[in-house]
């Protein structure tokens, strides 16, 4: 079986969608960034959508999308994921079947700070839970989803120190290891 499809998960701000645009490039691979994806195909962003029905609205739109891109067709392509895709546990088996996993991961504090120098963080990521500091969240998302990326992730790559390039490039190494052993 040839490898047609790359996801790229992990919680806000660790550089999916950087590394998963520059991979695509690299692959010559169509390139989905799915939270976009899911505004397009609605017409809302995620915040109208988390205002208009809460998270639950958009989760579901979220796993409409993850469907879509799990039958996916004969093209190859690289998916950005949203930070909490990974709550669709029920899909991620056969994503994981059928395609590379990667965790791209970072600290509570590297986290903190892209999503401070982020100028689309209060619209394009609501609060996920009202009331606390954004460092509370982020401690408590994590503790919830990391052991979600580390099921269901076939490696991971640490991004506190890396350039998205170089991050792109350790996934190229990992697509060509997994070539070798299919």
């Amino acid at each position: 079986m040839r490898l047609r499809r790359v996801f790229l998960i992990g919680y806000r701000a660790t550089g999916k969608s950087v590394v998963g645009r520059l991979l695509a490039t690299k692959l010559s691979w169509a390139y989905i960034d799915l939270d976009q994806w899911i505004e397009g195909r609605w017409g809302e962003t995620i915040s109208q959508m988390v205002k208009k029905g809460g998270w639950e609205l958009f989760r579901e739109r979220e796993r409409q999308a993850l469907a879509q891109a799990l039958r996916g067709d004969d093209k190859s392509f690289v998916v950005a994921c949203g930070g909490g895709a990974v709550l669709h546990k029920d899909l991620w088996t056969k994503i994981r079947a059928d395609s590379l996993v990667i965790w791209l991961k970072a600290s509570v504090d590297t986290i903190i700070k892209r999503m401070g120098h982020d100028p689309t963080t209060v619209s394009s990521r609501p609060s996920l839970k009202t009331g606390m500091s954004l460092k509370e969240e982020v401690l408590e998302t994590l503790s919830e989803r990391q052991p979600l990326y580390k099921a269901f992730c076939h490696d991971v790559i640490e991004t506190d120190q890396l350039s998205p390039e170089e991050v792109a490039d350790r996934i190229m190494k990992v697509i060509k290891e997994e070539a070798g052993a299919r």
